[in-house]
């Protein structure tokens, strides 16, 4: 797990998990301790430019949701790649209020193997107005 703000936000891959189900808005293993981490599952976005802004703003919104109601949230694509990094990109521009270029250098270096698909790029900056 890559944690983008420490005990808030994070990505990660399901490649990393040793099961291939999540249970969206549960903690990954189903067993909730203070350390829990509640995942966002975004594996029905793709990476092309098929995607609405609706599935954008849903899986932005959840995340923060959680975050609010349990304190952190692990948004999770196949790879941790593209997908997750960019959802934790309209998280930190919708809700923490980054600008966002900022927030991207931030994934950058917080996930060296972050490759943010232009599709998704271009949805985020019509969706945010950035």
């Amino acid at each position: 797990m890559i944690k983008i703000i420490e005990n808030k936000l994070a990505i990660e891959g399901i490649e990393a998990f040793s099961y291939h189900v999540l249970n969206e808005g549960g903690h990954q293993t189903g067993i909730v301790t203070d350390d829990s981490w509640f995942v966002v599952d975004v594996r029905d976005l793709y990476d092309d430019d098929s995607n609405p802004l609706e599935g954008y703003e849903k899986k932005i919104d959840l995340t923060w949701d959680l975050i609010q109601k349990h304190g952190k949230a692990v948004i999770c694509c196949v790879a941790g790649i593209s997908r997750s990094n960019a959802i934790a990109l309209g998280v930190l521009v919708k809700y923490f209020k980054m600008d966002f270029d900022e927030a991207w250098d931030l994934i950058r270096k917080k996930v060296p193997d972050s490759n943010i698909r232009p599709g998704h790029i271009s949805q985020l900056r019509k969706l945010l107005n950035s």
